[in-house]
């Protein structure tokens, strides 16, 4: 229990994370003013994060292994402080950009090793690591998106890029002290044996949950305009990404944990599958052919829910096909790369079809195809009941 809570100061620098990523969706219309940048520019200021897991992803599981997950948390905490406070005195789009680059290189680092930090703190409590590390961090999502807005209107855009920035200095002093006296006794393992056949179907859920989940906030505001207009489109355009991220923050806190403590891991993770693709029906129903507020809401953060749970769980599940903590954290970074691969893709070629009601049956049949898929491969991933069969080269 005494290494579980060094991981308190690491959660809340991952919220910071979150928090300095989202803070920026709900002011786009004023940095493209400040910055003199159109709406495709600044939205791939807010992408950036995935393509740096994407990109930075497997050397940061690298450097875990080679070096404890130390190094590259260290290094997560050095981008993080350095893009956010020196972006609050960027005047022109290209500067900023550069700057949110750097800042977004901390995702990567802190997270895509996540299965070093989960097992090397407590094996027996992984699941639980593993989601209060994701989950922190769309709380941090969620808790920008949210209160942007208020921070803009009592502080400008100047508060926006500095709040983050304090956060971030706090959360990594606070860290730094902690950081030391996390485990060392994997370092110099080799990578080989960190990939198994088995670990792809993990990879297709992740991706494809995930892809998912960001396909239905970029068509919110889109499928919402055809049944209303105005400052309550706006206004609940807004709060469909919140909700969602808040859903997602407390499935990923809350879920894993109850279904690792009472020992029903695998029964968990087929019934979040389950779940999250019946309101992936649902959600996308409502979306497109009604005008039921509450529904369509409703239904954002119980897929948030219980989607980003199974995520974790699919996550989590990938520590149980290697041996030790130095090849879980390349495994889950591998995960993490696959998951915004898809999330650079899927999403871009799904949400052209959400134009028009008429033509929103073509986009709405391939995402539930992708989420039935992903149910179906529920039952089938690893889970702790039968990690002594990893040893073996042939396991899944």
């Amino acid at each position: 229990m005494d290494n579980v809570k060094k991981l308190i100061p690491y959660w809340f620098f991952v919220f910071t994370i979150g928090f300095g990523w989202f803070i920026l969706a709900p002011v786009i219309p004023e940095l493209m003013a400040h910055l003199s940048a159109t709406l495709s520019e600044i939205v791939l200021i807010l992408s950036v994060y995935g393509y740096t897991m994407a990109i930075i992803g497997l050397l940061a599981g690298v450097l875990s292994a080679k070096f404890t997950v130390k190094s590259s948390i260290y290094l997560a905490m050095a981008f993080s402080t350095a893009g956010l406070l020196v972006r609050i005195f960027a005047t022109g789009y290209s500067e900023f950009l550069v700057l949110s680059i750097v800042a977004a290189s901390a995702y990567p680092f802190s997270l895509a090793p996540v299965g070093s930090i989960a097992e090397s703190m407590d094996p027996k409590k992984s699941a639980t690591i593993t989601g209060l590390s994701i989950g922190f961090l769309f709380l941090g999502m969620s808790s920008g998106a949210l209160i942007g807005p208020y921070i803009y209107l009592a502080f400008s855009l100047t508060g926006i890029m500095a709040l983050p920035a304090i956060l971030t200095i706090l959360a990594s002093i606070w860290l730094f002290i902690y950081l030391p006296q996390y485990p060392e006794k994997y370092k110099g393992k080799s990578l080989r044996g960190s990939f198994k056949p088995g670990m792809i179907k993990n990879w297709y859920i992740g991706m494809a949950m995930a892809s998912i989940s960001i396909l239905f906030g970029d068509i919110a505001a889109t499928a919402l305009g055809f049944h209303f207009t105005g400052n309550f489109l706006l206004k609940l355009s807004g709060l469909m990404g919140g909700v969602e991220f808040l859903g997602s923050a407390l499935g990923a806190l809350i879920l894993p944990f109850i279904f690792e403590r009472y020992h029903f891991i695998r029964l968990g993770t087929v019934l979040t599958a389950l779940v999250s693709f019946v309101f992936a029906i649902i959600l996308l129903y409502s979306l497109v052919y009604t005008s039921f507020a509450v529904l369509i809401t409703g239904s954002f953060f119980i897929f948030g829910f219980f989607g980003n749970a199974f995520w974790v769980l699919a996550l989590n599940s990938i520590i149980n096909y290697v041996e030790d903590p130095g090849r879980a954290g390349f495994a889950t970074s591998m995960y993490s790369v696959a998951t915004n691969v898809g999330v650079a893709i899927i999403p871009v070629l799904i949400s052209a079809e959400f134009v028009s009601i008429s033509r929103s049956i073509y986009g709405i049949i391939p995402a539930l195809l992708i989420v039935l898929v992903s149910f179906l491969l529920s039952p089938l991933i690893l889970s702790k009941g039968r990690q002594a069969t990893v040893a073996s080269p042939e396991a899944d």
